[in-house]
């Protein structure tokens, strides 16, 4: 038994199509939060701790702490743009070992989001929890879409 196979993207769209456009939409987000978090950290960055909060040891290194988790999110998201932009390539070239790398990295971004979610959920607003659940839906639907159009490249070689 394996993941249900889709036969059109949105109900309109073949699947080449539709995994261009998801592809497209997913860089252009990843770009924007690329940018975001490169102004975040500038911003974070500019924030002398000792200066902010003197003689509070734990407020310093809170703000050190956030300005290398918004380095490490900021990697993140050129990773997952240039991943983005491989896979709209691949998937216009039909490129299967792309395909299925990008299928493994969404499902792999989709169990951390999944995990960070649950641990966090009790903290979040009502707003921030249902941009979670677009996200976590979002991610499902781009798995199977990819997994769909793979099989269905896996297939056309079998005749």
């Amino acid at each position: 038994m394996g993941l249900p196979q889709l036969t059109r993207c949105c109900f309109i769209f073949d699947l080449k199509t539709g995994c261009i456009i998801m592809g497209s939409i997913n860089a252009l987000l990843s770009f924007t939060l690329l940018c975001v978090m490169i102004v975040f950290t500038a911003e974070v960055g500019a924030v002398d701790p000792e200066v902010q909060f003197p003689g509070d040891i734990e407020k310093q290194a809170a703000i050190t702490g956030l300005y290398a988790m918004c380095i490490i999110l900021i990697l993140m998201f050129l990773m997952k743009f240039i991943f983005d932009v491989v896979f709209i390539w691949g998937v216009s070239t039909e490129r299967q070992t792309i395909i299925k790398a990008y299928m493994i990295m969404w499902i792999v971004f989709f169990l951390l989001s999944m995990f960070i979610f649950f641990l966090n959920s009790p903290e979040f607003t009502g707003g921030t929890i249902c941009t979670e659940v677009f996200y976590i839906l979002h991610n499902i639907y781009m798995i199977l879409l990819s997994n769909s159009f793979y099989k269905q490249l896996n297939s056309r070689e079998e005749v």
